[in-house]
């Protein structure tokens, strides 16, 4: 089986293109980092301009045998005015090619698509997007479904790793490091999920036959800034005094507070999704 991972050069697109080789033969989809690629047959693929992108597509020649794991997007902070052409129009297109060639297909969602307000959320509840990211990932979650009915739409959290660091630790650990002062949010849960147990259960479910609306996270709810504290400790980052405890809903009311998710169909179908503890504890608490 041949298997398309978009976002390949990404946090979670590494991992998972290491962990699919042994079984697939995968081409790692990048946009500008090829040297981040973890595995594959390097393919650049240009979400800002669709025809070009929809041509790339047409040329691999997928067919019913074929999957596609739509992991690219524009993610929080990054750049607005592309996020509806990244995350929406191109998701709609890579939809529409596996629907055409009848390609097994699971697109990577967020739980943030979701308003805070009504936890836990199970996997089919309709969306309520806060902010432009999540509007972004709420419609292409809509897209997706109309283009590819038999798709399988992934609803996840906070993804981390015990062996690279995440964008969100680094980012932390770079302001403190800076001496900058980190804000972590005392009244935001998530469920952070590991990114090795995220891309092992994206690869079973390959297998299986499910469609829809999944969430798949760690089991474990934290707040945002338990998780982020943990994190820090485990990396041994200094200067951890510099981190202050504030409210996020003091700050704006687009952040998106209670994300807890039901994973009772996930569990059901044999995931593994262990906690943020549970990982640590296997792997010592701290790092080195």
């Amino acid at each position: 089986m041949r298997l398309l991972i978009t976002g390949a050069s990404g946090f979670l697109g590494r991992h998972l293109s290491r962990l699919a080789e042994k079984r697939y033969r995968i081409w790692a989809g990048y946009g500008r980092h090829p040297e981040s690629l973890n595995g594959g047959n390097p393919l650049q693929l240009d979400f800002s301009r669709p025809s070009a992108l929809t041509s790339t597509l047409a040329g691999l020649g997928l067919d019913s045998s074929d999957a596609v794991i739509h992991t690219a997007a524009i993610n929080p902070g990054g750049d607005e005015s592309q996020m509806r052409t990244v995350n929406v129009d191109g998701s709609r297109l890579v939809a529409e090619l596996a629907a055409s060639t009848g390609a097994r297909l699971i697109h990577i969602s967020t739980d943030v698509v979701h308003d805070g307000s009504r936890a836990p959320y199970a996997d089919s509840v309709p969306v309520s997007p806060l902010n432009a990211y999540a509007a972004s990932k709420a419609e292409a979650e809509t897209a997706v479904l109309r283009a590819h009915p038999d798709a399988l739409i992934v609803r996840t959290s906070l993804i981390y790793g015990l062996e690279t660091m995440d964008r969100g630790t680094a980012g932390f650990a770079g302001r403190l490091q800076r001496g900058e002062p980190v804000r972590l949010f005392h009244d935001v849960i998530r469920q952070p999920i590991g990114v090795d147990d995220l891309a092992l259960a994206l690869l079973r479910l390959l297998d299986l036959d499910v469609s829809g609306h999944l969430n798949v996270a760690g089991r474990q709810a934290l707040t945002r800034e338990a998780f982020g504290r943990k994190m820090l400790d485990f990396w041994r980052v200094p200067d951890r005094h510099n981190v202050e405890s504030v409210a996020a809903a003091a700050i704006s009311d687009r952040i998106p507070l209670d994300l807890r998710l039901d994973l009772s169909r996930a569990e059901s179908l044999g995931l593994e999704l262990p906690g943020v503890d549970e990982l640590l504890d296997r792997a010592g608490g701290t790092r080195g």
